[in-house]
């Protein structure tokens, strides 16, 4: 499997609205520079550089392009200051209960350790090298198909982690970087804001080191998980891409014959 294959696989078996998207830090100037990838001419958030990229937009990144200072503090391209550090920028806004509340909630937040030159965020497919990270935001559905297809290969997802704040950087990109696990985020006010992700959206954070065994395990795991009126689409999907639909057999389930009684019919 290759990068190119592995995006028409999960768009084949997902019915995603949005591309999954690369993320790759450079800690190399040279080597940034030389990255054929235009670099964005102002500022932007970095959470909403992952919500162009996710319809099709391509672009490299330097300290000097960061409009939000919690995405640039998650990048290490901006010092914690004491107030964050120490839970009283947090607690003076009324978020969390106490200081030790708010100060925890800094403490487990996983940034970059070492300051990036730079950093590219595009289209997964459009990576022609690995990037580090992988992100994902669509429907709750797709992102439980993706954590079974994780635990195909992984078993129970234990590690998971969100809090409903810097949750694209930190959530879904320095979490994973560091933990070399996945991680899914219900996203937080601050992105819903200026990505402007639809209020249904969700996320999922992957290292690319899992990435094609996430992708396979959703291949895997479709005939048992997806009623037939989603294998219909996936078969559909498959077809257009040239991929093979024979895979996909109807009218199987895990839970067959697990049920007794039949639905509740609920009248409004």
């Amino acid at each position: 499997m290759d990068i190119k294959l592995s995006v028409d696989i999960i768009e084949s078996y997902l019915d995603l609205d949005r591309k999954p998207v690369g993320v790759k830090f450079f800690f190399d100037k040279d080597e940034f520079k030389k990255f054929d990838v235009p670099q964005r001419d102002r500022k932007v958030t970095y959470c909403n550089s992952v919500q162009l990229a996710s319809k099709g937009k391509s672009m490299k990144l330097t300290k000097e392009n960061q409009a939000c200072p919690n995405g640039a503090m998650a990048l290490k391209m901006r010092e914690i200051p004491e107030p964050m550090a120490s839970g009283k920028a947090r607690f003076s806004k009324n978020i969390y209960h106490d200081i030790e509340i708010s100060k925890s909630i800094s403490d487990s937040m996983l940034f970059l350790k070492e300051e990036p030159v730079g950093y590219a965020v595009m289209p997964l497919d459009d990576y022609e090298e690995a990037p580090h990270v992988v992100i994902v935001v669509s429907s709750p559905y797709n992102i439980m198909r993706m954590i079974q297809g994780h635990a195909y290969f992984n078993g129970y997802t234990s590690n998971l982690r969100t809090c409903g704040l810097q949750a694209v950087c930190q959530d879904l990109t320095t979490y994973p970087y560091n933990t070399k696990d996945i991680n899914i985020t219900l996203l937080c006010p601050g992105t819903r804001l200026v990505a402007n992700w639809k209020i249904n959206e969700i996320g999922i954070g992957i290292p690319f080191e899992k990435w094609y065994e996430v992708v396979e395990g959703v291949k895997e795991t479709a005939n048992p998980f997806e009623r037939n009126n989603m294998k219909e689409g996936i078969v559909e999907r498959l077809k257009e891409r040239g991929l093979d639909a024979s895979v996909i057999r109807f009218n199987e389930n895990y839970d067959d014959g697990s049920y007794s009684g039949g639905k509740i019919e609920i009248k409004e």
